[in-house]
């Protein structure tokens, strides 16, 4: 009596379960993701703008995110000041160009793609932690002066200052853009000035903590640009300089851009 034949598996996926696994990729990256807790996220992006912006500020005399700031040095160029800064008021004209640029790139393409969907905010972030890398590249090559000892030059390398201003400055619109997009603006992530007046005029100011969540994410972010200022501060006197403060908001925003894959969806 003859053995009945066993049927040969096939360990290879079949085509529909290759479909069926790149649908279920794609569906996830076009999942949108619940809004909710990201405020979090929000908050940790105002530490890396005071991380960001005070080694900027020691290294080149201007900011990167918080463009108030470089509005009032542009205004004194006007006037030749501060005399021993005579170009100066260009570093900042590059930064807020290029974070008005940033901010039109990354509103602009977000919603076009859908501005909560995961592949959308991982890209988004992605593209910030490339930038961060590219300039930080540059100056640890010491390609770019970033040193105190630096501050003087006023010709010459002073102009390669504006190649990682620019990308810096860019990418930091696409910290704003995506907390405005989540649909948090109480929480800015680059400047103060506003959230300093919501706070200060808050009807609830007093109430309790789980009965006034918009004060407690103001000076949440309050809270951590200033702890990222004080953090950029020492760093930049560190023997890993400004560097080691950028290679922090690079690695920061590298889990963020992932970390998008794995957060709650709607």
């Amino acid at each position: 009596m003859e053995k009945p034949v066993q049927p040969s598996l096939d360990l290879e996926a079949s085509p529909s379960q290759e479909k069926s696994r790149e649908s279920g990729l794609t569906r996830r990256w076009k999942q949108t993701v619940d809004p909710a807790y990201a405020d979090l996220v929000c908050i940790l992006l105002c530490f890396l703008t005071g991380l960001c912006d005070s080694s900027a500020y020691n290294a080149w005399s201007c900011f990167l995110g918080m463009q108030t700031g470089n509005t009032v040095f542009l205004g004194l160029g006007a006037s030749n000041q501060p005399t021993t800064k005579p170009w100066g008021w260009l570093k900042s004209l590059c930064s807020i160009a290029s974070f008005v640029t940033g901010a039109f790139f990354f509103n602009f393409t977000m919603r076009s793609i859908g501005p909560l969907r995961r592949g959308t905010l991982f890209l988004s972030f992605f593209a910030q932690v490339c930038l961060i890398i590219i300039a930080v590249a540059l100056i640890q090559a010491d390609l770019i002066p970033h040193t105190s000892s630096d501050a003087s030059l006023d010709h010459g390398p002073l102009f390669l200052e504006l190649i990682p201003i620019a990308l810096l400055a860019f990418q930091s619109a696409g910290s704003m853009t995506s907390s405005r997009l989540l649909g948090y603006n109480e929480i800015p992530t680059i400047v103060l000035t506003s959230v300093y007046f919501d706070i200060a005029t808050d009807d609830k100011l007093l109430a309790a903590p789980t009965a006034n969540a918009k004060r407690n994410r103001r000076i949440g972010g309050v809270v951590a640009l200033l702890v990222g200022a004080i953090a950029g501060g020492w760093l930049s006197r560190s023997s890993g300089g400004m560097e080691s403060a950028l290679w922090m908001a690079a690695g920061f925003k590298f889990f963020i851009s992932f970390g998008w894959f794995f957060w709650k969806s709607k």
